[in-house]
């Protein structure tokens, strides 16, 4: 091998992917070996200044999978503009000048089945929509800085038919068109989250930081649920509904919303309730299987919810607790022996296990 020109195609590429775009793209003019290889790049990352033609620029990469824009303004987007090949699009604190640019956007990738949308602040943009049949995968983080008016800034609207995985972590949004069957992974900081969950009755999987109830009620069943995630720092009072309208329900972990990483806006001074349900819910009785509780404090609210799944839950056969760390050496010692005597009456096939963080 004499020199660099001499590496196959895929070596040249993976050292191109390593450079800027600017520099990887003045390759082409080396020589007639070097001419098109940085278009093979699969993978790009752009947070550069912004123009329409630098989409068109981008559009001429044959075999681009992933595309991401960041902290950049998109003011306009060419009728021709179209991304034939990429699969997954970020767009990491990018500002639109109106909401037609965003529809035009995301119409220039025909196959994009990933979309990732993380905002911060506001911009021009009232309804974001996206409308994209093949999209699989949709990861939202909406941060709003200021003041917003709930009235005309209407957050984002989502058309996706196709639609697989679903995490969203903001103000505001509306689902239409969605799947028959969604895993979803919802953390809500919405005015309306009965609006919202009634669009996510078809749900497989759900994972929720909820508003507490203020007296309206999704309507429909969650008729395909079977697992479910609930943070019980703000959703606690949302157990006792989504219970009675899971009848297929195998899986619940309730957790504190500092278990992920981030602090639950939704219980800042609100305190939420759990009341015993008049009937026991269908899934007790029949296919609920497995419970866990993460940062469990061991409040008689608390208690009451796990003694009551333990005296209900016909068929649950483990149920695991993790004490939270303000939980004392005492009632580490104390609850457990509650709950497996409990356990020993109402439910012999239930494990009962416990740790601390």
């Amino acid at each position: 091998m004499r020199n660099i020109s001499d590496l196959p195609n895929d070596l040249l590429v993976k050292i191109l992917s390593l450079i800027p775009i600017k520099v990887a793209a003045s390759t082409s003019l080396l020589s007639k070996r070097w001419g098109s290889v940085w278009k093979l790049i699969p993978t790009l990352d752009y947070d550069g200044t912004y123009s329409a033609a630098a989409l068109e620029f981008f559009g001429k990469f044959h075999t681009l999978v992933a595309l991401r824009f960041m902290k950049l303004t998109i003011e306009d987007v060419h009728s021709t503009t179209c991304f034939r090949s990429v699969k997954n699009l970020s767009l990491l604190d990018v500002k639109f000048s109106s909401d037609k640019t965003v529809e035009r956007l995301l119409s220039c990738f025909p196959i994009l089945e990933t979309l990732v949308v993380h905002r911060w602040g506001a911009d021009n943009v009232k309804t974001f929509a996206i409308c994209v049949p093949s999209l699989q995968s949709l990861n939202i983080r909406y941060t709003v800085g200021g003041y917003h008016n709930p009235k005309t800034d209407h957050g984002f609207v989502i058309n996706a038919p196709s639609l697989k995985h679903f995490d969203h972590f903001s103000e505001f949004c509306s689902l239409v068109n969605m799947p028959e069957q969604l895993d979803a992974e919802i953390h809500l900081r919405h005015i309306d989250s009965e609006k919202l969950l009634e669009s996510l009755t078809s749900s497989k999987k759900l994972s929720l930081c909820l508003k507490p109830q203020t007296g309206s009620y999704p309507g429909g069943d969650f008729d395909q649920l079977v697992c479910l995630e609930l943070c019980v720092m703000c959703s606690l009072d949302w157990l006792n509904l989504i219970l009675r309208r899971s009848p297929k329900l195998r899986s619940l972990k309730l957790y504190q919303s500092r278990e992920r990483n981030w602090s639950c806006r939704n219980s800042k001074h609100v305190r939420t309730k759990w009341e015993q349900p008049n009937s026991v819910p269908e899934c007790l009785l029949v296919s609920l299987e497995t419970v866990k509780w993460i940062l469990y404090k061991g409040t008689q609210e608390e208690k009451d919810v796990v003694k009551y799944l333990l005296k209900n839950g016909n068929f649950i056969k483990t149920m695991s607790i993790r004490f939270s760390s303000v939980v004392t050496l005492e009632e580490r010692i104390h609850i457990p022996m509650e709950f497996e005597f409990m356990g020993r009456i109402n439910s012999s096939r239930c494990q009962l296990s416990f740790s601390k963080l």
